[in-house]
């Protein structure tokens, strides 16, 4: 029981960081402002404030996304077996 319950919490903590990374960095962070470049674009509404707004979260959503998954694999880790406990 012990067992199964480390597996399926690793297996949670490391499904659910992936998916939170993909949400955070690549949804909110990449796709969305994006988005928005291209809707201010089309209306010929691009302002200095959504261009700066907008690059700064394209180049942080790589970092987000790779601390959000990194913080979750470790915590992961916490519940992954050891080779010598077998």
């Amino acid at each position: 029981m012990k067992k199964t319950f480390r597996k399926a919490m690793d297996l949670l903590l490391s499904l659910g960081g992936t998916l939170l990374a993909l949400y955070v960095g690549g949804y909110w962070l990449l796709i969305r402002p994006l988005q928005n470049l291209y809707a201010g674009y089309m209306e010929h509404a691009i302002t200095w404030n959504l261009l700066l707004n907008s690059f700064i979260r394209i180049f942080v959503s790589a970092t987000v996304f790779g601390s959000i998954w990194c913080i979750f694999d470790i915590l992961a880790g916490f519940f992954r077996d050891d080779e010598e406990e077998n």
